[in-house]
């Protein structure tokens, strides 16, 4: 259980306040779920963005790919 605390401490994750080692993991896979939602998202926005700066039908596709990938 130490060592995996120290491991998620050490790469910016919280330990929250598990006291065994399936706690932690709960913990952390949330936090790494959160984190891929939270950079999926930034990845639609930048298509939306090329979209909206050229006109581009398929940024608009590509948007709507990665969102809906989330949505899995």
């Amino acid at each position: 259980r130490e060592k995996v605390a120290r491991w998620m401490i050490a790469n910016g994750y919280a330990t929250g306040h598990g006291e065994k080692i399936t706690d932690l993991l709960e913990e952390l896979k949330w936090q790494i779920d959160e984190r891929i939602a939270i950079e999926r998202e930034a990845c639609a926005r930048a298509c939306d963005k090329l979209g909206d700066e050229y006109a581009d039908a398929n940024s608009a596709d590509c948007a709507f790919a990665i969102r809906e990938r989330g949505a899995l």
